[in-house]
């Protein structure tokens, strides 16, 4: 790691804009793919039909396979308490204790007396979907059981595609109510269409996907050309502004494995200073997209450790399409950040894939981000202008462990970047900063840097930083292999940087 004289250092490699033109869709989805058990068409479901490559695709393509064909959690975990089941051909007159005797909805088990020790496991195939946030309970193991696909928890309530409640305001609109809390994202034939959030009056609706939710009457209002919304699509996910998986204050020893967690402009997981927490072996598509009090800013994270967390990991897990970040830590407070392990996951169009920051002087101590694999970067649902405007300018890595213009540095110990993949991000890498003293106990080393031109934003970026001395800039806006490669050598000296037109 270089030294950086004493400036506190935001390393922005290449630039951003607010706007990114994608190649045009030239496949389409399948109906099935939703439960199709080939990682090959599994993929579709992250890149909403278009035609992206990037350069290590046969690594991406095994990693995913890997992830989505992971054993049970039961020959992965041992579980010393009571398994209860669920499944949805299960009865919730059942005792829960078998496989042949599961109960049926999430509302039974949560009336269930669950202790330290227990699992939840979920059947695989099925599809289980939340009114509100599914909370975890201490030193409980939550994962799958049966043959098939990942089991589904979704936040969207129904496949409103199967609805008989859709009725015409006018030639090309549709209302449904949806009384649940506000609909910030949308998507139809598991992302053939990504909708587009408007507000105002139906007016507004103008291209098929466009929608709005009338909060105060509980209407959820659909443009679609092609008839009613029912005939006209097989698969519509409309996602609340709710959390998945909620974990409350000090929850510890939770492990979550083998699920598919979608759908919810809420996070995917949200933990509140996590103790012994693992993450394993999930898929998280389509999350997050909800609006702060001021209606302004949008946000929601896959997976969230807020203010403090220790002997955190989340390893083998594939995040695509997350409107803010796929995966972080943060806080406001100074609580401690302690033996946490982001790694082996594959990362694919999410707005940013990893965040971490503590607005407190807060400890961090042995952090790695360790062989993942991040593609895409800033071209999913998250980063498109006509869709609320874009999230952020966040990219790969966004990180602050040194002082901001209104927070003290963290102290840091031990923080490892090692043997990551970038493939094809669209706006910035790394956006880190940190203070001279963290220079020696940040390590980079490994990474693999691939660059498509015409993948990738036009107009620069640039961010403030502060000092005690005063406000300093650093960017790069290199446009070649060879000032990339000199202005990497500022975070990681012999990285493999490859660039294509």
């Amino acid at each position: 790691m270089a030294t950086l004289l004493g400036l506190l250092l935001s390393f922005l490699l290449i630039g951003c804009s607010s706007s990114l033109k994608l190649p045009k869709r030239t496949e389409t989805l399948p109906q099935n793919i939703d439960t199709s058990t080939d990682a090959s068409v599994a993929k579709l479901r992250a890149n909403c039909g278009f035609s992206v490559e990037g350069y290590c695709e046969k690594e991406a393509d095994e990693r995913r396979a890997e992830i989505l064909n992971t054993p049970n959690t039961e020959e992965l975990y041992e579980i010393k308490g009571t398994k209860y089941y669920i499944s949805q051909s299960g009865d919730d007159r059942n005792d829960g204790l078998s496989p042949k005797t599961p109960i049926k909805t999430l509302v039974r088990l949560m009336e269930l007396y669950i202790v330290e020790g227990d699992a939840v496991l979920f059947n695989r195939g099925d599809t289980f979907r939340l009114g509100h946030s599914l909370s975890t309970h201490n030193g409980v193991t939550y994962g799958s059981y049966g043959i098939g696909t990942k089991p589904k928890i979704y936040g969207s309530l129904e496949n409103y595609a199967e609805s008989d409640k859709w009725e015409a305001v006018n030639k090309n609109v549709w209302k449904i109510p949806f009384t649940y809390d506000e609909a910030c994202g949308l998507v139809i034939n598991h992302s053939e269409i990504i909708g587009v959030k408007k507000t105002g009056n139906i007016k507004k609706l103008k291209n098929n996907g466009d929608y709005l939710h009338d909060t105060n009457e509980g209407i959820f209002y659909l443009y679609c050309d092609k008839g009613n919304p029912k005939d006209s699509y097989y698969d519509i996910e409309i996602m609340p502004s709710v959390n998945i998986i909620s974990a409350e204050v000090g929850n510890r020893m939770v492990t979550i494995d083998n699920l598919c967690i979608k759908y919810s402009a809420g996070f995917g997981i949200h933990a509140f200073g996590a103790y012994n927490f693992t993450v394993t072996n999930c898929e998280f598509g389509f999350l997050g997209g909800r609006y702060t009090s001021n209606n302004k800013l949008r946000y929601g994270n896959a997976v969230e450790f807020w203010n403090g967390g220790t002997n955190i990991k989340v390893e083998n897990n594939w995040f695509y399409q997350t409107y803010d970040s796929a995966l972080t830590w943060q806080g406001d407070n100074a609580n401690e950040y302690l033996n946490i392990s982001f790694s082996g996951n594959l990362f694919e169009y999410n707005n940013a894939d990893i965040e971490f920051f503590c607005k407190e002087a807060a400890p961090l101590e042995n952090f790695n981000i360790k062989d993942n694999i991040m593609r895409f970067t800033s071209m999913g649902w998250g980063t498109r202008k006509n869709d609320g405007g874009i999230r952020g300018i966040e990219g790969c890595i966004r990180g602050v462990t040194g002082s901001h213009p209104k927070n003290p540095p963290m102290t840091v110990k031990n923080v490892q970047f090692i043997n990551n993949t970038i493939d094809c991000p669209a706006r910035q890498i790394i956006n880190w900063s940190w203070e001279p003293e963290h220079s020696n106990q940040i390590h980079a080393k490994g990474t693999k840097l691939y660059i498509k031109s015409e993948y990738r934003t036009k107009k620069n970026c640039l961010q403030g930083l502060q000092t005690k001395k005063g406000q300093f800039y650093y960017k790069s806006s290199a446009t070649n292999l060879e000032s990339l490669k000199t202005d990497f050598e500022i975070f990681e000296t012999g990285a493999q940087i490859y660039w294509y037109k």
